[in-house]
Parts: structure tokens; C-alpha cells; sequence
């Protein structure tokens, strides 16, 4: 691809992140529709793993320093003025000075790194401070921005109402990942969305292929998947365990993921008596968490609303497991009912309630339940909704017609 077709710049908290698959499949679905692509990452990476997907990433990365000395503050302004940006930096002196000032920063060394790209836009994920920083660059340098809005973005309760107005209404477009965000966000800006469209997160489908359920066996065999916190919800799928095997359900949970809760989580696999029964896998790779699925009678993904307001906007790996073939339990939170229709593809209920999804599991482990047609229809649901190949393509269409205006 030549340099000089006008690219599309990716502007992220940081790069490469382990938990963030769905971004990575974003971008290599752009380029593979002849995108060309750059990141420019605001934080070094600080995970050690990463997804095998990295390797087929072609677009190179840039970092963005972020001072923490005078003398390369200054230098910061140096490079600005060599680029011939020290009037529109003047120009928004008042925007730079009212935000951080690792925000402030960045944004005029992103606005100097972006120069003789030929960067004809900027695309964020998640509406925090990677937005902050592409809105004032894009006040500096005249190229237009865009981002994507997720959930702790939104929903958490250290969200101010008055910044995320103003990104939405100088973003050249907004986009988030589910109707349930959209009706949200227009009745909370209902003079700012105008410009706000769904384009949800996708898979790249050919790396998932379906596979008809699993025939029961003796043992139920559950799987769950996602950082040990709060709003994954898994404090409550232990004692749905529990009270599987008192009604004598024979099952071998895994749950894969690190967090927080960790050691939370171990304490009660202790006290509930689940030793046997119940363990904690760790971190695990993508190969690894498909080999988890594959050999899973049910996947469970029990999420809730944090005490912060914090939320699950779609649980990616529920996306996966659904593509595969294995049927689902899950809770009404968020986007989540737009994916797991009850009793058509898969099994929802209430959040934060152990007896419900203890139910929700024994349905979906019930011979007399018809797991082949629910999971025949979530792999025809993900195919209509999730290819990432089309909702890059709404994408594209969004951004087509920008060109720099600087």
C-alpha cells in the first residue's frame, strides 16, 4: 500500500492491550479493505501477552511521549513550532490550558506526529481522555476525529456530562456498540447525537467457525471468560455452582481471566466447598480460550452493574462463544439482551441473582432443552450483527468523505 494514500489514524490509551481483541480485529478488517492504517498509542504497552492476531497487523505504531519534566514540556513546544504549528497551538492556548496537562501535552506532540502522514482522520475507542487528546489535536491540526463509545466511557459515575457533550458535538461522527448505548446516550444528549450511529463490535467469523453443541455427558462442563471485577459478575456464579451440585448437578466450571478479585474469588471457591469442582484458570491466551469453549457444554456470562455504574457493553467472548456453537446463559445488562434473545439464542436472566442463573445453566444442560436450535440461531444472529468485515465497512462509509482541512 503507498504511503501516500491518505490514511486513517488510530488513537488509543494504549497498544497493544490483551483484553482489547475486538479493536485489533477492527483494525486488520480495515486494512484488509484497503485501509491504510497508523496507531498512535498515548501509554507503552505494560502486558506481557499478547494475541497471535498482533503478528498481522501491518500498520506501524507511534508513542506518544507524555512529559513529566519542564525541559520536555518545552521540548514538546520546540517540536510544535519545527512543525509549524505554534499559531494553532496559540489559537486553542484556552482549550489546551483547560484540560490536564498530560492531556494538554499529548495532544500537541500527537498534532506534531501526525504531521506529513498524510492522516486524513483520527478514529478513537472508548470517549475518555484518548478522546480528549484526539479533540484537541484535532482543533490544532484540522483533522477531523472520531471515536467510539463503549460503557465505562459512558456509564460510569466519574463520567461528566459536560465533556462528553462536547465530544459528541465536535466529533465529525460518533459511533457505539448497541441500541441499549443509543437509546441512552440520545436521551441523556438529546441535542448533541445528531451525528451518533451504531456500528457494533465484530468478529472475523472465518477464525470462528460453528460447531453443533457438545452431546451431554455425565459432567456438565461450563466455561466463563473475563477480568476477575466487579461487572463481570462472577462473585455471583459461584454460588450458582454451590446450588447446582446440592440439587445434584454434577459440573466442572472453568473460569478464565485475571483481576482484581482473584484472591476474592479463591476465598469463596474455599468457603463454598467448590475446590472439586470449580477452578480458576488465569490468564489465557486466544487459542487457548477457543480450546476452553470448544470443549464447553455452556458458557455463562454473568455479568452486572457495578457499584460505580461501570458495565459490560458487550462481552466479546460471549460474541465468540456464541459464533461457535456453544449455547449461552446470560444476564440483561446493557447490550447483552440485543445478542442473547431468551429461549432463541440462548438462556437470559436477571443480573446479580445466583438462583437465576443456576436455573438459566440447568435449562441449557437439559436434554429436554433443544440446544442445537438455540445454537443455530446465535451463530445466524452473530453473522447478520457481528461480522466485523461489514461493521468495518459502516466504518469506512462514515469517515469516506473527510479530507484535512489544516
Amino acid at each position: 500500500m503507498s504511503p501516500f494514500e491518505p490514511g486513517t489514524a488510530y488513537v488509543l490509551k494504549m497498544y497493544p492491550r490483551f483484553s482489547e481483541t475486538f479493536i485489533v480485529s477492527e483494525i486488520l478488517a480495515r486494512e484488509a479493505a484497503g485501509d491504510r492504517i497508523e496507531i498512535f498509542s498515548l501509554r507503552p504497552t505494560d502486558d506481557p501477552r499478547f494475541h497471535p492476531e498482533l503478528a498481522r497487523v501491518q500498520a506501524p505504531v507511534t508513542y506518544i511521549d507524555r512529559p513529566i519534566k519542564t525541559v520536555a514540556l518545552w521540548e514538546s513546544l520546540r517540536m510544535a513550532d519545527a512543525a509549524g504549528l505554534t499559531a494553532a497551538v496559540g489559537r486553542n492556548l484556552g482549550e489546551l490550558a483547560a484540560a490536564s496537562a498530560d492531556d494538554a501535552v499529548q495532544a500537541i506532540n500527537l498534532a506534531t506526529a501526525l504531521q506529513n502522514r498524510n492522516i486524513r482522520h483520527m478514529h478513537v475507542h472508548f470517549a475518555s481522555g484518548s478522546t480528549t487528546v484526539a479533540r484537541l489535536t484535532s482543533l490544532i491540526t484540522g483533522i477531523p476525529f472520531s471515536f467510539t463509545a463503549h460503557a465505562v466511557d459512558i456509564f460510569h459515575e466519574s463520567v461528566q456530562d459536560e465533556d462528553l457533550r462536547l465530544k459528541l458535538e465536535q466529533a465529525h461522527h460518533a459511533v457505539t456498540i448497541s441500541q441499549c448505548n443509543m437509546r441512552y446516550l440520545r436521551r441523556r444528549f438529546p441535542s448533541s447525537t445528531a451525528r451518533l450511529h451504531l456500528v457494533r463490535n465484530g468478529l472475523e467469523l472465518e477464525r470462528f467457525p460453528y460447531r453443533e453443541p457438545r452431546t451431554l455427558e455425565a459432567t456438565l462442563r461450563i466455561a466463563a471468560v473475563g477480568r476477575l471485577v466487579e461487572k463481570k459478575g462472577f462473585q455471583y456464579l459461584l454460588p450458582a455452582a454451590a446450588e447446582l451440585l446440592d440439587q445434584g448437578v454434577k459440573l466442572d466450571l472453568r473460569i478464565a481471566g485475571t483481576g482484581l478479585m482473584a484472591e476474592e474469588l479463591e476465598a469463596g471457591i474455599g468457603q463454598l466447598r467448590l475446590g472439586a469442582h470449580v477452578r480458576l484458570l488465569g490468564p489465557q491466551t486466544q487459542d487457548q480460550v477457543h480450546e476452553l469453549l470448544h470443549s464447553s457444554d455452556v458458557f455463562v456470562a454473568p455479568c452486572v452493574v457495578g457499584a460505580d455504574g461501570n458495565a459490560d457493553g458487550m462481552p466479546t467472548v460471549l460474541l465468540e462463544a456464541m459464533a461457535t456453537g456453544v449455547p449461552c446463559v446470560s444476564t440483561s445488562v446493557t447490550g447483552i439482551p440485543e445478542v442473547v434473545r431468551n429461549g432463541s439464542t440462548g438462556v437470559l436472566v436477571r443480573p446479580g441473582n445466583p438462583h437465576a442463573l443456576a436455573r438459566g445453566i440447568c435449562t441449557l444442560g437439559s436434554p429436554a432443552t433443544d440446544r442445537l436450535a438455540m445454537s443455530r440461531n446465535a451463530r445466524a444472529l452473530i453473522e447478520e450483527d457481528y461480522d466485523v468485515h461489514r461493521q468495518a465497512e459502516l466504518l469506512r462509509s462514515l469517515s469516506r468523505s473527510e479530507r484535512r482541512v489544516a
